[in-house]
């Protein structure tokens, strides 16, 4: 019976310990795209070349908050890459910047009535978030993503994964092809919901909002994969 139970565990470990290298691959990978060394991406996030390593061999696994930093440091780079994508592998893989991407990102100088003016362009009313830099960065997927959806989180959903307030966004695919997935669905209504698709049956879809939630039917009239994720300040009532 105890040696059952080790057995258990080890294969626990060896499980958790595979996510952390697959993790550690795309970390690598986008890495030797930006051309960056360990050293150089140090100075850039302040983060030391032995837990990088320890990240990209999958001795320790890359957590969301450290994947948001490594990202914004591709950015500066002309390197797009999702945390998401590096969490999990869902979504868009990372890609060279166009040079209009660039100057977005890297200028000291954006216009922020711009940035403003294409967010009222795509929805009456724009959150208030207390982070800028996330107004500016929806702004630019929007702009880049023509059929794009954003939600913002309604409450904690995928064992917290996800918090209340934090902004998601996606660019709208083909139901059957995120099934299994984490999506932003808009309603025919126009409501937006954050929900995992369990199977898409035609003119209904069975969606899954969270732990202790009944799985429910709706009808979806557009969906995205989630491939942009921020985590928010509340917005302000």
């Amino acid at each position: 019976m105890e040696l059952q139970k080790k057995s258990l565990l080890f294969d626990d470990q060896l499980i958790v310990h595979t996510l952390a290298q697959l993790k550690g691959r795309r970390l690598r990978m986008t890495r030797a795209l930006a051309g960056l060394s360990r050293q150089e991406l140090y100075e850039k996030i302040g983060i030391a070349t032995s837990t990088i390593d320890t990240w990209e061999s999958g001795r320790v696994e890359l957590s969301e908050k450290s994947a948001a930093r490594v990202c914004e440091a591709f950015k500066k780079v002309g390197i797009h890459c999702a945390s998401e994508w590096l969490l999990s592998g869902a979504g868009s893989p990372p890609r060279l910047m166009k040079d209009v991407e660039k100057s977005f990102f890297i200028s000291e100088d954006i216009n922020g009535r711009m940035d403003e003016s294409m967010l009222k362009s795509y929805l009456p009313v724009m959150p208030l978030f207390l982070d800028e830099d996330i107004r500016r960065e929806l702004s630019f997927f929007i702009n880049i993503h023509k059929n794009a959806l954003f939600h913002v989180v309604d409450e904690d959903f995928m064992n917290s994964r996800y918090k209340k307030s934090d902004c998601v966004a996606g660019e709208v695919a083909d139901l059957q092809s995120m099934e299994g997935r984490v999506i932003i669905a808009q309603l025919m209504d126009g409501k937006t919901i954050l929900c995992k698709l369990l199977r898409n049956c035609g003119e209904k879809s069975e969606i899954f909002f969270g732990k202790g939630a009944s799985n429910k039917e709706v009808k979806i009239q557009k969906a995205a994969e989630v491939i942009w994720h921020r985590m928010s300040k509340k917005c302000s009532e």
